[in-house]
């Protein structure tokens, strides 16, 4: 969203359309899980499919508001947000699915909330960009933080209420992501814009399919890590990604981060692992006690 492409007589020009790269990504990802449950035998699908309808508009929405925030906030004030989705996905746990947390939950969310306060207070002083355009870019991660909550735990009712496996989960989302992403595109007629663009500047379809391989593979990766290995492992392995994802967003595009804003990512990072840690003992405090429980009976 902020790569400057060259064609061949020293023009430049950015890639504007955020629709298109959720389109790109959402095709791959269908086609990748459609081949998995041609060749993998899965449990009878019994889910109605117009409920894949509500998270995959909202998967949509949540990536356009996810692409749209790149031109207004740097990608590590986006990584870090992303890791402060705790917050929302608590609130649309409340909402949807009348969810109960422990006090631990609702101090470690805290503590996100603060780290990333300070982390984007930090960033914007250093930040080039005038207020308005500050304010666009929390505004667009706000969305994408409570769509892409909405997504996750819309899709954790449907597991819960129908049995459906991840990759159907994944197939189905993402065929409906294909179908309103291709009717809104043909619908303001952006497809040929596109296509100029993309012959103009051919190193654009590189990039192209390289996001979409690594986030449809991502996919893919992450529903055999939960499946194998649990959601601890999953959370810790993502917390470090995002770590990481900052380290080398820094490196690479020299992003400015001051004592502050370093004291902000080690508040939400340390405030994740706390949460893992608490809820990894709570979990073992409880099967203790349903053991003895069960040998006193």
């Amino acid at each position: 969203m902020t790569q400057e492409y060259e064609d061949a007589s020293g023009s430049k020009a950015q890639f504007q359309d955020s629709q298109f790269l959720v389109f790109v990504n959402r095709i791959l990802a269908f086609l990748m899980s459609g081949l998995y449950l041609l060749i993998q035998r899965q449990p009878q699908h019994k889910t109605p499919l117009y409920k894949y309808a509500f998270c995959s508009l909202s998967n949509i929405m949540s990536s356009w508001c996810q692409y749209e925030a790149l031109k207004y906030v740097s990608f590590p004030s986006q990584v870090l947000a992303k890791a402060s989705k705790i917050i929302p996905v608590m609130v649309m746990g409340k909402i949807v699915s009348h969810t109960t947390y422990e006090y631990y939950e609702y101090v470690t969310a805290i503590l996100i909330s603060i780290g990333m306060t300070l982390f984007m207070l930090d960033s914007s002083d250093h930040n080039k960009n005038n207020g308005a355009t500050t304010l666009s870019g929390v505004i667009l991660l706000g969305g994408y933080l409570l769509l892409d909550s909405f997504t996750s735990t819309w899709q954790n009712a449907l597991f819960i209420d129908y049995g459906v496996t991840s990759v159907q989960m994944m197939c189905a989302v993402n065929m409906f992501s294909c179908l309103l992403t291709a009717m809104s595109l043909f619908q303001q007629s952006s497809f040929p814009l596109i296509f100029s663009f993309m012959t103009t500047y051919p190193r654009f379809i590189i990039d192209c399919l390289l996001i979409s391989i690594c986030s449809a593979s991502g996919q893919l990766y992450i529903f055999y890590t939960i499946s194998k290995f649990g959601s601890i492992t999953f959370v810790i392995m993502m917390t470090i990604r995002q770590g990481l994802a900052i380290l080398l967003s820094c490196l690479i595009y020299h992003h400015e981060i001051t004592v502050v804003g370093v004291f902000g990512i080690l508040l939400v990072f340390g405030s994740v692992f706390l949460r893992i840690y608490c809820n990894n003992r709570l979990r073992i405090i409880r099967r203790r006690r349903a053991t003895a429980n069960s040998i006193k009976h």
